[in-house]
């Protein structure tokens, strides 16, 4: 029956922190934590953004190659170039502007290595029910109900339509396995919760960049 907007999506999914611990309860590897799966939960929800930032930094490399100027370019990215160099902006336009491709390509390269080992280690899930909800639900960022409802008929021979419950467990296991894989290739260590001063008791969650000398 559910409804009203299918019970607020099944109560916020169970309450995140509940819906954490069954999926730890189930896990075999005891190597993957509840914060495992937290920062796991947290990066697959910031695939499409990721991508996003990657698309839209590939467009700015093609408009450079097509001809737009370096002032046109630092125009557009003014306020971020502010923020880069701590000043206003002068008139030397061109170190300015090698100085914001810098730094964005340093995050477009990052922002590749994440996102590249999230779609492999979703690729490589054996379960084609599975790997076809991650697909729906990270790669293409399709709203929870969106997905089960999907996936409750079949969508191509050999993958039969399921049940409500099925969807909400074949979440729950490909979580568990994308947290064991993320972790296995280091992914995860670039995830960082932050307890620090001013913080909330649950910390803030967040992409740590690499060092780069």
């Amino acid at each position: 029956m559910m409804n009203d907007n299918q019970m607020c999506i099944a109560n916020s999914l169970e309450d995140e922190s509940t819906d954490t611990q069954r999926i730890v309860q189930v896990n075999f590897f005891d190597d993957v934590d509840a914060v495992d799966i937290r920062k796991t939960k947290w990066l697959l929800n910031k695939y499409t953004d990721l991508i996003d930032v990657i698309k839209n930094y590939e467009h700015s490399l093609e408009q450079i190659e097509n001809g737009m100027s370096a002032y046109d370019l630092l125009s557009a990215e003014g306020s971020v170039a502010k923020r880069i160099t701590g000043q206003e902006l002068t008139a030397d336009v061109t170190a300015n502007t090698v100085l914001l491709k810098d730094q964005r390509h340093i995050n477009y390269r990052f922002y590749l290595l994440i996102t590249n080992n999230i779609y492999f280690a979703i690729s490589n899930i054996r379960d084609a029910h599975e790997r076809l909800a991650a697909k729906l639900l990270f790669l293409d960022g399709m709203k929870y109900l969106k997905a089960q409802q999907y996936m409750s008929r079949e969508y191509k021979k050999g993958i039969h339509g399921i049940s409500a419950t099925t969807f909400a467990d074949k979440r729950r296991k490909v979580i568990e396995n994308l947290a064991k894989s993320l972790k296995v290739n280091r992914t995860l260590d670039f995830v960082i919760i932050d307890y620090g001063r001013g913080r909330n008791k649950e910390g803030e969650i967040g992409l740590r960049m690499p060092e780069v000398n």
